[in-house]
């Protein structure tokens, strides 16, 4: 195809075959812009090219035509051509209008596909319009770049082999990947011969890969025989290294290779294997058998910095700490050897192996410094002949047949690069092959296993740290097969779990393992772990076994470089048996020693705030709103209201504003019939004068007569009225907070309204309250109570009545003290009134809240601070332990 020829059916597919509005811009934008590559093309007024027939526009991209059955081979001559070194375009693009072969040079991702399905793939194209394509940050570009290229053999042979992606060949495919990732690294990095698979591969396995299935089939066979044993296979075979380990002992089967396939395994063999980091390798090739995780790529590039902050203090730093002490004494030093030979590391949900591999490379680490620190020391120190550090010393459960295989081989490579960097050291290393066990992973369901069993109990001077990051999965996302999980860890110890997130079991289950042995555990969690119920519920079964927090890291982003709305707010919680000794409190950066941290993650005494039905400490009481259980008949929208009153102006007087948290947060005006015989006898006679208003309450009783629910069907006989009603018969004004309010916003919303207001039940309510409870609602201090003992509902916050305001610890304010706040919550609502029509969703918008607005909230603090502490406090911890430590001196 010439440069013209390829401009058309570029541009007769972009517009037949994709949305680029999915990409940042408009179709318009788009078109625009090929049309005027592509004139530039058909004039050839920018070709650069130094290849026949080619196109090389600028920086944009390097276009050449194939001959048939020849795209991949342009390719390659596209990526040597000095022009294409020169002038360093974004994308090649080969084509022999059957097939396209594309790459981007500065990554080295490719893409080979059916000529038909460039608009499928339109977004690997737009570097040749000038854009860039959405990258998150990442660590390892190496390590992107091979489940890039992994993830595309894998679903081009699932689509060159239909019969793989079947369930029931699935296990079958998993572990012909595993066996292939095995063979690619070995190979680079001397397990094997350099390039010795790559070789036999691409040498015998024809032009186009039709003969790759019998090659793989025949070099997996050979892995698994010793040499000497290959009878009846091809010469070529006999230098394979004898393998086994349980690797290459299943059936061995591979599937069929078309062009594309075949190509995309050269790309991943080109590789630098190497490179690869052994950290994270467990996570990403899982990522290539699972299409959401490898759409969440970003959250396996923060793994090891987080996954430290469960080992350090779980007991890398107690191993640094012992190492510093004994840095110049050789008995002392060989003591911690010993040490680290009798430590076991149990991950419980292991997935891919990522704790593990991280905590085998950290002890190697530390074995090399120990061992060199000998040699500076002693004399004649002994030959070291290799680590004392095994496999065997890590253990994990994982209920997925992929992730349990690849955490083996996880480890196998992990061990592989310790005693390279052992090697470099000191000059030996131990036999690589044939493979030993890698780790003791076990598959099955963590919840119905005994760990015990799993994982012995430490004797003899062993020690166990159980460490992981269990799966989050909250009460209304669990499944039948969970929630019986969950009544076979809890139904004989704990009498209300239902409402529990999943990860509470291995929390549980870590608790009972620990106990009374020389073990300790550290597990991930979403923050909700650590408020709400699960803090008021969970954590007083978990102390009953003996057991006490001894580290926690407070609220993190576990995947801050994923897109930010997928962020998870997480903790860790490090559990032990009780002990004399300091515990850690770490938050973000900052660590502190403390005397003791109760559930909710904080230096007080381990108390539990329940909720209580009417406030402890002298506020006024709060209630929620009005619910009427109407099937929306007496609830109007403004079209609705406004239409009523003009055909029966009358009724003016029975129609009432009607606010729930949307309204109260957004501004939105709705209203509802109000009919209350309590103020107004005669207000149901009037109302049933009013055909409209008469026709609705008749639904009402028919809806209430419908309802399977028994109170709400018992008040069909009262259809004019809410079911429940809260507010008294007559007041003056009502303070609303509503019930669910962002996270992002850094106060609490909640305003003052007149009489003519009913609130929903969707707001906690304070009728005719002294207007200083704003500025206790309105607070810093009121937003962190909250959060930490209410919880919330998905990432928002939850307010209650009974658990938030009537426990929210206060001191025993003064007259004067009141009159102060009350000041403060004036001047707060008349600042909101000056930026009228703005709305409560828009002032507290963080990035977008008024000075004047955040300066009168920050006076209302250092008010209302200093009456707690004499000055304003320095951080929301300090703010959560003076509430506590009142909190429980008001309920001792």
């Amino acid at each position: 195809m010439n440069p013209t020829e390829i401009a058309d059916a570029l541009d007769a597919t972009a517009k037949a075959s994709f949305d680029p509005t999915e990409f940042g811009y408009s179709f318009a934008q788009a078109t625009d812009n090929a049309q005027a590559t592509i004139a530039k093309l058909k004039a050839g007024t920018t070709n650069k090219s130094d290849i026949p027939g080619g196109v090389l526009l600028n920086a944009k991209f390097h276009y050449a035509p194939a001959l048939p059955g020849m795209a991949a081979e342009m390719l390659d001559a596209l990526r040597a051509s000095k022009r294409t070194a020169k002038a360093k375009p974004a994308i090649l693009i080969a084509t022999d209008g059957e097939m396209i072969a594309a790459e981007h040079p500065k990554s080295g991702e490719t893409l080979h596909c059916p000529f038909a399905d460039i608009g499928t793939n339109f977004s690997f194209f737009l570097p040749a319009a000038g854009k860039e394509r959405y990258r998150a940050a990442e660590e390892n570009p190496v390590d992107i770049k091979a489940t890039g290229k992994l993830a595309k053999l894998y679903d081009a042979l699932l689509k060159a082999n239909a019969e793989w992606a079947k369930p029931e060949r699935r296990h079958a495919m998993n572990l012909f990947m595993t066996r292939l990732i095995f063979c690619l690294f070995s190979e680079d990095v001397g397990v094997f011969k350099e390039d010795q698979f790559s070789f036999a591969v691409f040498s015998y396995g024809g032009n186009k890969g039709e003969h790759a299935r019998d090659v793989l089939v025949q070099a997996f066979t050979a892995m698994n025989l010793p040499k000497g044993q290959r009878d009846g296979l091809p010469a070529w075979t006999k230098d394979f290294e004898y393998v086994n380990g349980g690797l290459f002992a299943d059936a061995i089967e591979a599937p069929a290779f078309d062009p594309i396939s075949f190509r995309y395994l050269r790309d991943a063999a080109e590789l630098d294997w190497k490179l690869i980091n052994p950290d994270i390798f467990g996570s990403m090739i899982q990522s290539i058998a699972d299409p959401k995780a490898r759409a969440e790529l970003g959250m396996h590039y923060t793994s090891v910095p987080n996954i430290m902050k469960v080992l350090r203090p779980l007991f890398l730093d107690d191993l640094d700490e012992a190492l510093e002490k004994a840095w110049d004494k050789p008995a002392a030093l060989k003591a911690q050897l010993h040490r680290l030979s009798k430590i076991r590391v149990f991950d419980p949900a292991c997935g891919s192996g990522n704790f593990l591999v991280v905590a085998y490379r950290e002890m190697r680490e530390r074995e090399i410094r120990i061992l060199k620190r000998l040699g500076e020391l002693e004399a004649n120190p002994q030959n070291v002949m290799f680590s004392s550090v095994n496999l065997n010393q890590f253990y994990g459960i994982e209920l997925t047949d992929f992730a349990a295989e690849t955490a083996k081989l996880a480890l196998f490579i992990a061990e592989y690069q310790a005693n390279a960097r052992f090697a470099d050291v000191f000059g030996r290393m131990p036999a690589l092959l044939p493979l030993r066990d890698g780790g003791q992973i076990t598959r099955g369901n963590a919840l119905q296993l005994k760990w015990n069993l799993v994982c012995p109990p430490p004797t003899d001077g062993e020690e166990v740290f159980v460490a992981g990051n269990p799966p989050f999965l909250g009460k209304a996302q669990q499944e039948e097969e969970q929630k019986g999980d969950m009544d076979l860890v809890f139904s004989d110890y704990v009498k209300s779990y239902r409402a529990f997130d999943l990860v509470s079991a291995w929390y549980f289950l870590a608790a009972k393992y620990v106990n009374g042995r020389n073990a300790e555990a550290a597990l991930v969690s979403t923050n909700s772990i650590c408020q709400g119920a699960s803090a008021s519920t969970l954590w007083p079964e978990i102390f009953k076994l003996g057991v006490e927090i001894g580290f926690a890291h407070r609220s993190f982003k576990w995947r801050n470089n994923a897109a930010a709305n997928a962020a998870v707010i997480c903790v860790v919680v490090g559990i032990r048996n009780a002990s004399s000794k300091a515990k850690r409190l770490i938050d973000e950066d900052i660590e502190v020693r403390v005397a003791n941290i109760n559930g909710y993650l904080v230096d007080a005494p381990t108390v539990t705030v329940s909720a209580s039905s009417k406030p402890i400490n002298g506020l006024p009481e709060m209630t929620f709103g009005e619910m009427p259980r109407d099937g929306g008949n007496l609830i109007l929208n403004q079209t609705e209201m406004e239409t009523l009153i003009d055909a029966y102006p009358e009724t003016k007087k029975i129609i009432r504003k009607f606010l729930g948290s949307e309204e109260v947060v957004n501004g939105l005006d709705r209203y509802c019939i109000w009919i209350d015989e309590r103020a107004d006898p005669e207000s149901l006679d009037f109302a049933l004068s009013i055909p409209p208003v008469k026709q609705r309450i008749e639904s009402v009783a028919k809806n209430r007569n419908r309802s399977t629910n028994k109170s709400t069907a018992e008040f069909a006989s009262r259809p004019h009225r809410f079911v429940e009603r809260r507010s008294p018969k007559s007041f003056g004004h009502a303070i609303l907070v509503p019930s669910v309010t962002s996270e992002r916003r850094p106060y609490l919303p909640v305003d003052r309204v007149g009489a003519d207001v009913i609130s929903s039940n969707l707001n906690q309510v304070l009728y005719d309250a002294p207007d200083w409870c704003i500025a206790l609602i309105a607070s810093r201090l009121h937003l962190v109570w909250i959060a930490t003992v209410c919880g919330k509902l998905k990432s928002d916050f939850r307010y209650s009545n009974t658990l938030g305001w009537n426990t929210f610890p206060v001191p025993k304010f003064t007259p004067e003290q009141l009159d102060r706040l009350s000041a403060s919550a004036r001047r707060i609502l008349k600042t909101r009134y000056q930026h009228y029509p703005k709305t409560i969703a828009d002032l507290y918008d963080p990035d977008k809240m008024p000075d004047d607005l955040r300066a009168v909230h920050r006076e209302n603090d250092e008010l209302l601070e200093s009456m707690y502490i004499g000055r304003p406090f320095r951080n929301d911890t300090e703010r959560l332990e003076k509430l506590f430590k009142l909190y429980a001196a008001r309920v001792k």
